[in-house]
């Protein structure tokens, strides 16, 4: 894979990697394709503290720390080479500021860990939302959780994708919330959404949390709930409410759209 990504280095240009990669493989890579430099980004930037979540045994990277770095080293790399190009013509290049860059890498992408606050009946709700889809994503999930929210009770939505493992990816949030009336499960209307039916069908133990038994008019032409997840978000956000929790909404990336309408967000068109 690394060699595959490696494709895209250039001739005379410099190259820059991330700490979980196999360097010399990619260093390889970079001199056979004459690239004028490889770093990592503590090259740049110094040593820093490993951003370490523990979650059981287990220890996870903040892989969103990591991607910090790796965004503030390339920025200042490609500053680096701006002077070069503008000083060769006899100018100066714009210098953008450290504490620009700072604020700069602290923006997340749309629904990975993606924070805010949420007003319900004039009291402030915190949500996360977040693609977690898998067994290692969710598990990751639950240590940033952990490490960021260490007090706070959460209740969760979640919705899969067909092709998940149901019963191991639903285990993991069970065992995390304890309670299964914590969980709110959603089907989405694409086509490769998991069904209600099937999410419970996997695991027994679910069949105490919250979900909707669609009816009829209510499915699409694929057999989906079309409105399996703005029923269980403003459920979700009122039982949240009441109980003072926070609300994680987790899952396939075909949910979060709906989430993301329901929760009031106006995306940019």
């Amino acid at each position: 894979i690394a060699l595959e990504k490696g494709g895209i280095i250039k001739e005379g240009r410099p190259v820059l990697v991330g700490n979980n990669v196999p360097f010399e493989t990619l260093k390889q890579c970079a001199e056979e394709k004459k690239a004028s430099q490889i770093y990592q980004y503590e090259d740049l930037l110094g040593v820093e503290a490993d951003q370490v979540m523990i979650e059981g045994h287990e220890t996870f990277e903040d892989y969103d720390a990591e991607n910090s770095r790796i965004s503030k080293a390339g920025l200042i790399l490609l500053q680096f080479h701006l002077a070069e190009r503008m000083a060769e013509k006899g100018k100066t290049a714009k210098v953008i500021l450290p504490e620009t860059i700072e604020e700069g890498v602290k923006i997340r992408p749309p629904c990975r860990f993606e924070e805010m606050d949420i007003q319900v009946d004039g009291k402030s709700v915190r949500v996360i939302l977040d693609v977690a889809h898998n067994p290692q994503a969710i598990d990751y999930l639950i240590a940033k959780l952990r490490a960021n929210y260490p007090t706070a009770k959460q209740r969760i939505v979640v919705g899969m994708s067909a092709d998940k493992d149901l019963k191991y990816c639903t285990n993991i949030l069970l065992d995390y919330v304890s309670d299964p009336n914590k969980l709110h499960l959603v089907e989405a209307s694409h086509p490769r959404a998991a069904s209600i039916s099937s999410i419970l069908e996997a695991n027994s133990r679910l069949a105490d949390s919250h979900y909707e038994t669609p009816q009829e008019g209510d499915l699409n032409g694929d057999g989906r709930d079309i409105s399996s997840v703005s029923t269980q978000v403003q459920k979700a956000l009122k039982l949240a409410t009441e109980n003072n929790e926070m609300l994680v909404i987790c899952g396939s990336v075909f949910i979060m759209a709906d989430a993301r309408e329901k929760l009031g967000i106006v995306e940019p068109r």
